[in-house]
């Protein structure tokens, strides 16, 4: 099993990016705005919408009792980095992030994705090209006979891991995601230090939580209010004897942080892969050979 602990994206991070920044016009304290009109705040990268008529000189960010603004979510470009993947990063053919790295980046890990394909390349501080893959989305799964082959309606791999990046500080790191004629599409982009904790054992479980509400009238009758859903993927690891501590103090730092959790990148695919917060860890200690852990992880959207 392993994690991704993310680094934070801040302005200093994101050194550029080809997705605009231009959802709804930007936030002008001279500008009237009325009910339910939106307008982007730069300093927080983020869409607000106006709760009254007659909104003049109120600035969101210092809004903080929303009376007169509330927050809708990430603009465009930075919903990448919002913890968050309900929301995606949108835009016609390619997007594109390069970061300057503040610290130890291993891996990058990249959720709710729809593409043909996804580049990442590191660059040491001088610009010379160290680290450079490309990997293709198509997901042939369903691809098992001629018939299969001519009828299949193509579908794309959602999420996919880089890992062994060499990544140090001040590198520079970048994503390219590439739909072609299409419309590119990504929920969230992790990158971060990668922590290998043990081996994924056979009973680990994936699941999902609905949170949708089913009740009967009083003639009988069903109505459900559909609500949304997350993963669920629960961790059985063997740990090494000694290694304990090590897996305890990573998930403790992340303790109401999100991370990915993941069994292997090759394992991605089966669904052994959350992007979301950990539960309490249960570890049974061994005196000899391998303890085994088990860690519920709940996937954010």
């Amino acid at each position: 099993m392993k994690m991704i602990a993310p680094i934070t994206v801040t302005d200093a991070v994101m050194a550029s990016s080809n997705v605009p920044e231009t959802d709804y016009p930007a936030w002008s304290s001279g500008t009237t705005y009325a009910l339910g009109a939106r307008a982007v705040l730069a300093s927080t990268h983020a869409i607000y919408e106006s709760v009254q008529a007659g909104n003049t000189g109120h600035n969101p960010a210092t809004d903080t009792a929303s009376a007169w603004w509330i927050r809708v979510g990430s603009t465009n470009r930075w919903r990448a980095f919002d913890s968050r993947t309900g929301q995606k990063v949108s835009k016609d053919g390619t997007i594109e992030y390069a970061l300057t790295l503040p610290s130890i980046c291993t891996a990058v890990a990249l959720i709710g994705l729809s593409a043909g394909s996804v580049w990442v390349c590191v660059e040491d501080a001088g610009g010379t090209l160290i680290y450079n893959q490309t990997r293709q989305l198509v997901d042939r799964t369903d691809i098992v006979s001629f018939f299969t082959y001519f009828t299949y309606s193509p579908e794309y791999v959602e999420r996919i891991v880089f890992e062994d990046l060499p990544g140090y500080v001040g590198y520079t790191l970048r994503i390219t995601i590439d739909a072609g004629v299409g419309t590119a599409e990504v929920g969230e982009i992790v990158p971060g230090k990668m922590f290998e904790f043990g081996t994924t054992l056979v009973d680990t479980e994936i699941s999902y939580e609905d949170m949708s509400v089913r009740d009967r009238d009083e003639w009988g009758s069903v109505y459900i209010v559909e609500r949304d859903s997350y993963d669920v993927v629960t961790f059985r690891v063997a740990v090494a004897v000694g290694g304990e501590e090590r897996f305890r103090r990573a998930i403790r730092d992340q303790r109401a942080k999100p991370a990915f959790y993941y069994a292997d990148a090759d394992l991605v695919q089966r669904g052994l892969a959350v992007y979301g917060l950990a539960k309490p860890l249960r570890i049974p200690l061994q005196a000899a050979g391998a303890s085994i852990a088990t860690l519920e992880t709940e996937e954010l959207s």
